[in-house]
């Protein structure tokens, strides 16, 4: 038990002789009482936390549940989005069978056709080529078969295996521009080497024929992917 003393408090002296009166608390509780309520606060304290931590633990669960349920919805969502698309190709498959069949095909026949040359672009390359007022009349061409290297008699400094040879005819207004001619067809794809093996003059200019050699990059026919060739004025 604890006795708590309080110290007198000072009265004025009564006039007379009169009696003086001190004021006395005291805590008469006993210990056991006293350890009992503070016990009882803390055990209040300890559930008010308890209960904190079991609502913060729910709350959690209730957002981790709606956003596994969002998930799952989304999933399925693209699960049947994907047999949709699936169906829809299939409504479609002989069309995509046919395109496969048709880059087969053209895969094949530029494995076939690699050694074949398009004289039509031989021939758009060589009037691309002409300067102004060039015109050629006749063109004669010689290729191996298969494109194998030709056993082609003028010089071939372009480093290409030569598959043919060129032999083409025109007329032009001058010597000059048959020379401008050949320096032309020097640098076109496919093309080398042009030699000018005569020029007659002429009323009016002169006439020219020249021999240009066919090498290996002209060749590719058809099928190949497109070469770009360079072209020139007339």
């Amino acid at each position: 038990m604890t006795t708590t003393m309080s110290p007198p408090v000072p009265t004025a002296a009564p006039s007379g002789g009169s009696l003086r009166f001190l004021s006395i608390r005291a805590d008469l509780l006993p210990d056991e009482i006293v350890t009992a309520r503070q016990v009882e606060v803390v055990r209040k304290q300890v559930l008010l936390g308890l209960a904190s931590l079991v609502v913060l633990i729910v709350a959690w669960y209730a957002v981790s549940w709606l956003q596994t349920g969002a998930s799952n919805r989304d999933l399925e969502a693209a699960h049947h989005q994907g047999i949709a698309y699936q169906n829809q190709q299939q409504q479609y498959g002989p069309l995509v069978r046919a395109q496969a069949d048709v880059q087969t095909i053209q895969t094949q026949l530029q494995t076939l056709m690699v050694g074949d040359m398009s004289w039509k672009t031989m021939l758009n390359t060589l009037r691309a080529q002409a300067p102004a007022r060039v015109t050629v009349t006749s063109v004669s061409a010689t290729v191996a078969a298969g494109g194998a290297g030709a056993a082609v008699p003028t010089l071939n400094p372009s480093g290409k295996a030569a598959v043919g040879q060129v032999t083409l005819s025109g007329s032009a207004p001058d010597k000059k521009t048959v020379a401008a001619y050949a320096d032309r067809l020097a640098t076109a794809k496919g093309l080398a080497a042009p030699l000018v093996s005569s020029v007659t003059s002429g009323a009016g200019g002169v006439t020219f024929t020249m021999t240009v050699i066919v090498t290996a990059d002209a060749l590719g026919g058809r099928y190949a992917t497109p070469a770009k060739t360079a072209t020139g004025g007339n």
